[in-house]
């Protein structure tokens, strides 16, 4: 019989072992296939109904027995937003920021991709998506139908995506956390940022931008009879106008601005704003800045 050489020998050993690596890597690809999550394209909310969404809702938990959680509602009224939260009972109504609205909405209807984690109800839970710790967020048309109601879990440390599934489905899915700095049931975060809200003026983002912020809203009614330590009318362009009615609290400011829309207003427009009921708090410096163009607009 013939011999074989000892780099013969060398390569047919390797020749062995490479063959018996490539059986196990061959074993191992069916399980790898499993392990892959499945993937799609999807959209919180269908594109085809971003024009028609008339309310949104936004609730942080709430769910439990013992916990009433958190919720904001987002109301449509012609070309303008309002806003109303739990915080408040219902009770105030203010002007929405409308961009944060329209961000929300672009984000809700893009098409991202997504993959599933569980198709099972008792994994719920550890995805923080039960109904008593998950955060909801729906969206309705003029008619309450439902458009979209999703509930948002936490995250995936390793790749930053949130987990969510819909009311009408017991599905995990994991996606891109882009919409989740909108997850708030934070009123102060919805309403609009400036002294002077551009559902009254018109104006674009970037001429608001250059006019004072409020502070945080404030659900509190001043004492009946109360005095206001301060008070101004102010004048707009389009016809629009705001009376502050100003009330010191310890080393802050109370304002409580009654709005009157402009001539350019929509029946729709001017019975919501006339709806408006809110106050928020000011620093000593945005109080003075106020006054002083109160006073150059006498």
């Amino acid at each position: 019989m013939r011999r074989l050489s000892k780099a013969q020998g060398i390569l047919f050993f390797y020749i062995f072992d490479l063959a018996l690596l490539l059986l196990l890597i061959l074993s191992f690809l069916p399980f790898m296939r499993r392990r892959g999550p499945s993937a799609k394209d999807t959209a919180l909310l269908n594109p085809a109904h971003k024009d028609k969404v008339f309310r949104i809702e936004l609730s942080q938990g709430g769910g439990g027995i013992f916990s009433s959680g958190r919720k904001v509602c987002l109301e449509k009224a012609g070309g303008i937003w309002l806003g109303s939260s739990s915080d408040g009972n219902g009770e105030f109504v203010w002007p929405a920021d409308m961009q944060a609205v329209d961000k929300l909405l672009e984000l809700a209807s893009s098409v991202i991709r997504s993959y599933e984690k569980s198709s099972s109800r008792k994994d719920w839970g550890k995805f923080g998506i039960t109904d008593g710790e998950a955060f909801s967020l729906s969206f309705y048309d003029s008619s309450q139908k439902t458009l979209s109601y999703l509930y948002f879990g936490g995250d995936d440390p390793l790749t930053g995506r949130i987990y969510v599934r819909s009311a009408s489905d017991v599905t995990v899915y994991e996606l891109d956390a882009g919409i989740q700095p909108y997850l708030t049931a934070d009123e102060s975060f919805w309403a609009d940022p400036f002294l002077y809200p551009q559902c009254l003026t018109g104006l674009g983002r970037a001429e608001a931008e250059e006019g004072l912020r409020r502070g945080k809203l404030e659900n509190i009614r001043p004492r009946e009879g109360l005095e206001a330590d301060y008070s101004g009318r102010l004048y707009f362009g389009n016809g629009a106008e705001i009376l502050f009615r100003i009330y010191k609290k310890e080393s802050s400011y109370i304002v409580i601005p009654a709005l009157t829309p402009g001539l350019a207003a929509s029946d729709e427009e001017r019975a919501a704003i006339s709806r408006i009921s809110y106050r928020y708090g000011i620093s000593g410096l945005t109080l003075g800045n106020l006054l002083e163009e109160l006073r150059q607009a006498e």
